[in-house]
């Protein structure tokens, strides 16, 4: 005589038996119940009936019953045909009220997102991400400042901010970096200035000219190449705020390195000229930045979810 099995072989079971059974059979069964017909069904799923008689067929033998009739009389659930469409009934309803659960859930998300991020970024994903991260969670209120990156990064450890917009010199181990996507760098002139419409093919041909420098926070990859060209030793003028920089290159002071996305509406205007085209200008990676050690904070995760979503599919179309 076999033993009877206790609990916990019936719980390991069931849950075997949950997570080895293909769930659309359960929807189609449920629409075939419905309907009462599998051809009728077929045709309101947009399906062949004979996928769907497959897929009862298939239901049928992972249960080990019979669940419905179909002969000259037409169709007929079965005793285990109707206990099964009931559940399938229910698990219907649940799914059709999932839309306006997580509608009421999202409406409840409240608070504060403290996003810091340096001046003047162009960043078409991150825009869409604060757009569709506000239509979607109203409640939230959010506070924006606009600092140098190395605040960026205080703020952040200070646990002062949510989450960090900025480029990274060097990368804190105890922080998270998620790749925005990476500014280009190019010299610009003023229409007042004489290179203004000229094609400049070399770098260094610009090392006699006055530049207008934008202070510490400019990027280690600039500091860089214009060290390597000997750009920047004549200075006409000096901005931390790149958009007073970009002024005094407009009104012909100086060149200016100025990122791309930045300066174009300027170029389009007329009002900025770029020197250097091509691959061979400074590049600067931005990142979004978190500090994984931070207290838990549904709002900055949705967030981040929205700029990773916006951020891959701005990559997919490029």
């Amino acid at each position: 005589m076999k033993p009877k099995p206790d609990r916990a072989d019936k719980s390991r079971r069931d849950l075997q038996f949950a997570r080895n059974l293909d769930w659309n059979l359960l929807k189609f069964f449920h629409e075939i119940a419905s309907a009462r017909s599998v051809t009728k069904a077929a045709q309101e799923l947009n399906r062949k009936q004979p996928a769907l008689s497959l897929a009862l067929r298939r239901l049928e033998e992972r249960l080990g019953v019979t669940l419905c009739y179909r002969g000259p009389t037409g169709f007929e659930l079965t005793e285990e045909g109707r206990i099964l469409a009931e559940r399938c009934r229910g698990f219907a309803d649940s799914i059709r009220a999932i839309p306006a659960r997580l509608s009421d859930a999202k409406a409840e998300i409240r608070g504060h997102l403290r996003v810091m991020l340096v001046s003047n970024l162009v960043a078409p994903a991150l825009d869409e991400a604060i757009g569709a991260f506000h239509a979607k969670y109203p409640a939230v209120e959010l506070i924006v400042e606009v600092a140098a990156w190395t605040e960026v990064v205080n703020s952040l450890m200070q646990h002062r901010i949510d989450v960090g917009i900025s480029p990274s010199r060097v990368k804190r181990a105890e922080l998270a970096y998620l790749h925005l996507f990476t500014e280009v760098h190019r010299p610009y002139c003023g229409r007042p200035h004489r290179l203004f419409g000229k094609s400049v093919p070399n770098p260094a041909d610009l090392a006699q000219e006055a530049f207008v420098l934008t202070g510490a926070d400019e990027g280690d990859e600039l500091t860089q190449f214009r060290l390597e060209h000997g750009l920047g030793r004549n200075i006409a003028g000096m901005s931390d705020h790149l958009e007073e920089a970009k002024r005094l290159a407009v009104l012909g002071v100086g060149l200016c390195f100025l990122p791309e996305g930045y300066a174009q509406p300027d170029v389009d205007a007329g009002r900025l000229w770029p020197l250097l085209e091509g691959a061979d200008v400074p590049h600067n990676n931005m990142f979004v930045v978190t500090d994984p050690q931070s207290p838990a904070h549904i709002a900055r995760d949705l967030f981040i979810a929205e700029i990773v979503e916006k951020t891959l599919r701005a990559n997919a179309l490029i």
